[in-house]
């Protein structure tokens, strides 16, 4: 799915409306003469995704004096000013055909981005209570509760502040892009890094397991899978460094292996029950690959963690049994996240925890200061 992000033109007007119903309850959607006055007053700051030419979503606030949102600047769009020191956001609207994509993400990240530029001193929103972690994740501070009743609803000030962030924030001059929609590694790479994009690589993992298993000599297959996972995070951060040469680009991939077989993402929920069922008892590895591209340079390496599982028993059946009907084990390497039910069911772990969540978060914050120190040397 190719993805591209516009500024809005009036003629977007009536599609934009439909997408506005379709993410908000009536009391807190945007009216149509309203999206028209934001779209005539600020359509610099108006911006839509298209998946494969089809609007999908879009992101709008107007430019404002401080870094609070107050009820009068949704119901007045006049207050603009293109002149002011924040850029709020007064809707993030994704269709919700195309959600958990990351669309939202680009969205946000093209507003950041372009805040940034246009020499803002910040950006602002308010959202829901459980919206909060998502937007941590981009740098948004929780300031609490706003005095906000739109929609009579329960808002929380999030607030990006682009002067005083950390002087290592300042210090690290390219844009820094992760290539992966995991809000897992998003969540620990953010423990390094506080301002990164996130832009989704669309690769073919599947013919890239086959061809490297298939070239495969007489080594060791835990050296195959190494190598499965540093080629397919190569191959994810090129997709995006090729569009995005001055930015350090972090690609990674995660997979499982057990008894000299790769366990992926499970393909259904019987899939997922069978890959639990076989791990029980047993040990496993997780491998992670990692691959930091920046102009001419790259660091690519894999990290290796085994965890070993406990029995099988009726009470790990009956767990397994909900853990996959909840769907969470759909979207993960070996049908299971460590930080969820399935700790329960390890007995031992021989290595680093955060490879096993998705990301060798320690050893991607060496690199990456490593390849600063040596471009500053």
């Amino acid at each position: 799915m190719q993805v591209n992000i516009r500024k809005s033109e009036l003629q977007d007007l009536d599609e934009l409306k439909i997408i506005e119903d379709s993410c908000f309850p009536e009391a807190e959607a945007a009216t149509l003469a309203s999206l028209s006055e934001r779209l005539q007053l600020f359509p610099e700051s108006f911006l839509i995704a298209e998946a494969d030419g089809e609007m999908v979503g879009f992101v709008n606030g107007a430019v404002i004096d401080e870094p609070i949102i107050r009820d009068a600047h949704y119901h007045d769009a006049a207050l603009h000013n293109p002149e002011g020191a924040y850029q709020s956001v007064f809707g993030l609207d994704v269709s919700p055909a195309y959600r958990r994509q990351g669309i939202a993400g680009k969205l946000l990240t093209a507003l950041i981005d372009a805040a940034r530029q246009a020499g803002r001193k910040g950006l602002t929103l308010c959202c829901k209570e459980e919206k909060i972690p998502y937007y941590e994740k981009f740098g948004l501070v929780n300031s609490g509760k706003s005095s906000s009743t739109h929609g009579n609803a329960v808002w929380y000030d999030m607030i990006l502040h682009f002067e005083g962030e950390l002087d290592r924030g300042k210090r690290m001059d390219p844009k820094i892009i992760l290539a992966s929609q995991s809000p897992r590694r998003s969540e620990l790479l953010s423990l390094c890094i506080k301002d990164f994009a996130v832009q989704v690589a669309d690769i073919d993992e599947k013919a890239i397991e086959e061809r490297i298993l298939a070239e495969a000599e007489q080594e060791m297959f835990i050296d195959t899978a190494a190598e499965l996972v540093e080629t397919l995070a190569r191959e994810k951060a090129a997709v995006i460094h090729s569009d995005n040469r001055a930015a350090m680009v972090i690609g990674s991939d995660t997979v499982v292996v057990l008894d000299e077989k790769i366990l992926g993402k499970p393909v259904d929920e019987a899939d997922a029950y069978a890959m639990l069922r076989a791990m029980a008892g047993k040990t496993h590895s997780v491998l992670t690959g990692v691959s930091i591209l920046w102009g001419e340079k790259e660091v690519t390496f894999a990290s290796e963690t085994k965890v070993s599982f406990f029995e099988w028993d009726d009470r790990m059946d009956e767990e397994v049994q909900a853990y996959v009907a909840s769907g969470r084990p759909m979207d993960k390497a070996g049908a299971y996240g460590i930080q969820e039910e399935a700790a329960l069911w390890v007995s031992g772990i021989e290595g680093d925890y955060n490879t096993i969540v998705g990301l060798p978060v320690a050893l991607v914050d060496k690199a990456i200061h490593r390849l600063l120190t040596e471009a500053e040397a």
